[in-house]
């Protein structure tokens, strides 16, 4: 006899299982958010943000290296922040937002979900910002949970170029 699993059966069975709808639809999201991403998005990119110099002339500049690896490698996706007071790894999850990708926070590279101070900063499953591809032009940020600090930094642009 073959069993279907049909939407309110499913409920029932999270129901049993003691997962709430909330849960329920956390651990969906989780399940739609993969390692890694698909073969059209795998690479390397990278975003250097400056912000200008300090009051003593140095400069401010952060590095944002972004490497996509197959779906389901571990550690597939990992974002890195180098530079003026940074110094973060990121394991990041993707998943398909319409034509582009959305790279969402899955931990630190310590495997917290705080960073070295604590401060839980970003949520588990939290997009940290989206990345489209252009009709042959520069591939498209769209910053959400994570956003460069300074002035001039738009909520969408060129940030991201892809370098390998």
């Amino acid at each position: 006899m073959r069993m279907t699993t049909t939407p309110k059966r499913f409920a029932a069975l999270a129901l049993l299982a003691g997962l709430s709808a909330p849960a329920l639809a956390q651990e969906a999201a989780q399940r739609l958010a993969q390692e890694g991403a698909p073969k059209d998005w795998q690479g390397r990119y990278r975003y250097a943000h400056s912000a200008g110099r300090t009051a003593g002339g140095t400069g401010i500049v952060v590095t944002y290296d972004l490497v996509l690896l197959p779906p389901d490698v571990k550690n597939g996706c990992v974002l890195t922040l180098r530079g003026f007071q940074a110094d973060e790894t990121i394991r990041c999850r993707t998943r398909r937002d319409g034509p582009g990708l959305a790279v969402v926070f899955d931990r630190y590279g310590d495997g917290k979900t705080v960073n070295k101070y604590g401060v839980a900063v970003y949520k588990p499953d939290q997009p940290l910002f989206t990345l489209a591809k252009g009709a042959g032009g520069p591939l498209v940020t769209r910053w959400q949970g994570l956003k460069p600090d300074g002035a001039g930094v738009a909520g969408s642009g060129a940030y991201f170029a892809r370098v390998k």
